[in-house]
C-alpha cells in the first residue's frame, strides 16, 4: 500500500513505547541512496532524518519499529536582569506621573445619591459609581 506525500506530511511520529517523537515535515531522497527518509520537526523543535526502514506502520499516524532518541537542545542559562529599582520622585515628575507620598491611601466615598461604595478612578483622578453609572465629584 503506497501513501502519497501529501496524507505523509503533517502526520505525527510515535515510537513503539507511545513516545511523540515530532511531526512529519517532507520526505527526502539523499543522493547516492536508495532509501526515503522522513524529515521530522522533533518535540523539541530540532531537525531529524528518520529512514523509511524504520517504520513499523503509517496510516493515521506513523508507528517506528524502534524507539528513536529525540536530540535535546543545549539547555541555556536564563539571562540574569537586575530587578527594577522604582522610580525616584524626579523621575515621576519629569514622566508627568503623580506622585504618590508613602503610607498614603485614598479615603473610602460613599456615593451621595445611592449610598454605595464609590470607587477611585486612578485615570482620571476621580471617584466612580458603578451602580449609578456615573461621577460623583
Amino acid at each position: 500500500m503506497a501513501i502519497p506525500r501529501s496524507k505523509l506530511t503533517g502526520m505525527q511520529v510515535y515510537n513503539p513505547d507511545g513516545a511523540l517523537v515530532g511531526q512529519v515535515l517532507d520526505i527526502a531522497l539523499p543522493i547516492g541512496q536508495g532509501e526515503i527518509m522522513l524529515v521530522v520537526r522533533t518535540v523539541t523543535g530540532s531537525q531529524m532524518e528518520i529512514p523509511w526502514s524504520k517504520v513499523s506502520a503509517a496510516k493515521d499516524i506513523v508507528i517506528l519499529k524502534e524507539v528513536i532518541e529525540v536530540p535535546q537542545l543545549p539547555v541555556m542559562p536564563a539571562p540574569v536582569t537586575p530587578p527594577l529599582a522604582a522610580p525616584t520622585r524626579v523621575e515621576e515628575r519629569e514622566r508627568g506621573l503623580p506622585i504618590r507620598l508613602p503610607g498614603w491611601k485614598k479615603e473610602k466615598r460613599t456615593c451621595p445619591f445611592c449610598g454605595k461604595e464609590a470607587s477611585w478612578i486612578e485615570q482620571y483622578q476621580r471617584w466612580y459609581c458603578y451602580n449609578c453609572k456615573k461621577y460623583i465629584d
